[in-house]
């Protein structure tokens, strides 16, 4: 085989992260009677994806992340002082009970774990990751699974894969990771010499000029690169 180990992503390449975020939003918003309109989503979604940028680019550390996330956003739009820390709180307790799987996961680690060994790089909480995990049904699958929490950096940090690589026996010459993030699993992945193939299933523009291996848009066509094994210059149809 081409490779030996394939590291995937968590959250919008197993766990389907917009139903994950629109479950857990709407349980606090509803908890504490705040009213929460498809425009007020779609700024949250933005304003939280801007700070995980932050993180990725080393700007603000996860504890930073955590208390400004509604410390910031609910003082700019309800006018509310709010403990930043003690909503977030409540928040992942609501995320970690939304664990839809994208389609076709299951079916490609049931397949891929016949020849390759599976493992999981997330940034996240190492319990909330691994109880979505498990609670999915998926978490059999992989031989390892570690977390920004564990590593005590975020990718794309490349000394989150030294830590990562510290765990598992085969090196990154033999690694190929899959993954939806441009900017944290494909550019971390370029950055530290290893392959990648983008899941590109959100239709979003390459504009940071990377050079993943492959990109896909569906699980399906990813099963179809582990039959061919990586085959270079392959497209898919």
């Amino acid at each position: 085989m081409r490779f030996k180990q394939i590291i995937f992503d968590v959250d919008d390449t197993l766990i389907d992260f917009a139903a994950t975020e629109d479950f857990a939003l709407h349980a606090l918003f509803k908890k504490h009677h705040w009213q929460l309109t498809r425009e007020m989503q779609k700024r949250y979604h933005a304003y939280n994806q801007g700070l995980w940028r932050k993180l990725e680019q080393g700007t603000i550390s996860y504890n930073q992340l955590s208390e400004q996330v509604f410390q910031v956003f609910l003082k700019q739009n309800f006018g509310l002082e709010v403990d930043g820390k003690a909503i977030m709180a409540e928040y992942r307790s609501y995320f970690e009970q939304a664990y839809q799987l994208l389609p076709g996961v299951e079916d490609a680690l049931r397949f891929a774990q016949n020849d390759y060994q599976l493992t999981v790089l997330s940034n996240g909480e190492a319990f909330m990751q691994r109880h979505r995990l498990e609670q999915a049904g998926v978490e059999q699958y992989f031989s390892l699974i570690v977390t920004s929490e564990e590593a005590g950096f975020s990718k794309p940090d490349r000394r989150v894969f030294d830590y990562f690589f510290d765990q598992t026996t085969i090196g990154p010459e033999d690694t190929i990771f899959f993954g939806d993030g441009l900017q944290s699993d494909i550019l971390g992945a370029e950055n530290y010499g290893f392959a990648s193939v983008w899941y590109n299933h959100r239709h979003r523009k390459n504009d940071l000029n990377l050079h993943p291996m492959f990109e896909v848009e569906t699980y399906p066509q990813f099963v179809d690169l582990l039959k061919r094994d990586f085959q270079p210059g392959y497209r898919l149809g």
